[in-house]
C-alpha cells in the first residue's frame, strides 16, 4: 500500500486541487494531510472521504507535520510518499518512482520538481560559476551535500531525461517505509523548514540508494501563500544549515559553513544594488540566523 503525506498551512484551493488529482487515480493508497491552518475548515470536506484521513495542529512547521505523518502510518504500509500542497504529480508519477524504487534496489527516490516560473532563468557566468564554488556554496556533483551543509540539485539537461544516483532527495519523493519508518525529520526546523528533506535524506542514505529520475516531473506551481521574506528565507538558511552540518559532522566542518555564509554575505553585497531593500533584508537574515544559533549553543 502507498501512503502521501501532505503537510499544509492555508492553501486551501492548492490542497483541494491536489486531493482531488490524487483521489483520479488508480492506485491503491490512503492520503494524510496534516494541516497547520489557521482554521480547521478542511475536516469537514475530507472526513465525508474514507481514502484521506485528515488532522490539524497548532503547530506550524512542515518538519514535525510529515512526522505527524510518519507517526500515523499502519505498518503494513509499503511505500512513503511526501507532496508539498503546491504540486500537481501526472497520472503516472507514482508508478514510475515506485518501478524505480524496485529496480534499483533502492530506500528512496523522486522526480523532478519543474517549477514554470524559474524555467527561464539565467545561467550562472563563468565568474558567478567559480565565485559559488570557491565559497563551497555550489559543486559540480549533482545531488549532491557541499562539506558547508549547501545541497545542490540534480538538473534537467539539454540531452535525453536520465537517472542519477544522489545524496539527497527534495520535499516531494518515495520511500521505502519498511526501510525508513523509525526516521524522522528535525522537529527544531520550524515554518517551511528549509532543508528539512537534506537532513532526513542523509540520514536514510546510509540504509540505502537515493535516485532522481529526471523524466518523471512534478509540477510545482510555488504557491504565493505563506511563502517566507527574504529576511526570514536567509535566517533559515543559516540557521537550518548549521543544524545539519553539526549533526552529520560535529564540529569537522564548522569553517566550511563559516566561509559558505562569508561567500554568500559579500555576493549580496556586491548585488546590493539590483533590489537594495531586499538585499539588506537578507543580509539581517543572516545575522539573525547567527544569533539564533549563538542562542541554542548557549541553551544546550
Amino acid at each position: 500500500m502507498l501512503t502521501v503525506v501532505i503537510p499544509t498551512r492555508n492553501r486551501q484551493l492548492e490542497l483541494l486541487n491536489l486531493v482531488d488529482k490524487l483521489l483520479s487515480f488508480k492506485n491503491t493508497f490512503e492520503i494524510i494531510v496534516v494541516d497547520s491552518s489557521n482554521t480547521k475548515n478542511h475536516e469537514q470536506i475530507f472526513t465525508q472521504n474514507n481514502q484521506v484521513r485528515y488532522f490539524h495542529t497548532d503547530i506550524k512547521s512542515a518538519a514535525i507535520q510529515r512526522n505527524i505523518g510518519l507517526n500515523e502510518i499502519s505498518k503494513e504500509c509499503k511505500y512513503i510518499a511526501f507532496l508539498d500542497d503546491d504540486v500537481m504529480p501526472n497520472f503516472d508519477y507514482f508508478d514510475k518512482l515506485i518501478s524505480l524504487l524496485k529496480e534499483k534496489n533502492a530506500v528512496g527516490v523522486s522526480g523532478f520538481a519543474r517549477n514554470s516560473k524559474r524555467l527561464s532563468s539565467h545561467k550562472l557566468n563563468f565568474f558567478s560559476d567559480r565565485f559559488r564554488r570557491f565559497f563551497l556554496l555550489s559543486s559540480k556533483n549533482e545531488g549532491s551535500v557541499t562539506k558547508s551543509g549547501v545541497n545542490i540539485a540534480a538538473k534537467i539537461r539539454n540531452s535525453a531525461p536520465y537517472i542519477v544516483k544522489v545524496d539527497w532527495l527534495i520535499g516531494c519523493s518515495l520511500w521505502d517505509f519498511q526501510v525508513i519508518q523509525d526516521l524522522r525529520f528535525n522537529p527544531n526546523f520550524f515554518g517551511q523548514s528549509l532543508g528539512e528533506d537534506v537532513l532526513f535524506s542523509l540520514q536514510a542514505s546510509s540504509r540505502g540508494a537515493l535516485y532522481v529520475d529526471t523524466s518523471v516531473i512534478l509540477e510545482h506551481s510555488e504557491s504565493k501563500v505563506g511563502r517566507p521574506s527574504e529576511f526570514g528565507f536567509y535566517c533559515m538558511w543559516v540557521r537550518n544549515r548549521y543544524a545539519i552540518v553539526t549533526e552529520l559532522h560535529g564540529r569537522r566542518f564548522q569553517l566550511e559553513f563559516h566561509w559558505s555564509n562569508l561567500g554568500k554575505f559579500l555576493a549580496l553585497t556586491v548585488t546590493i544594488f539590483v533590489n537594495p531593500i531586499q538585499r539588506v533584508k537578507a543580509m539581517a537574515g543572516m545575522f539573525v540566523g547567527y544569533y539564533q544559533i549563538f542562542e541554542l549553543r548557549n541553551a544546550s
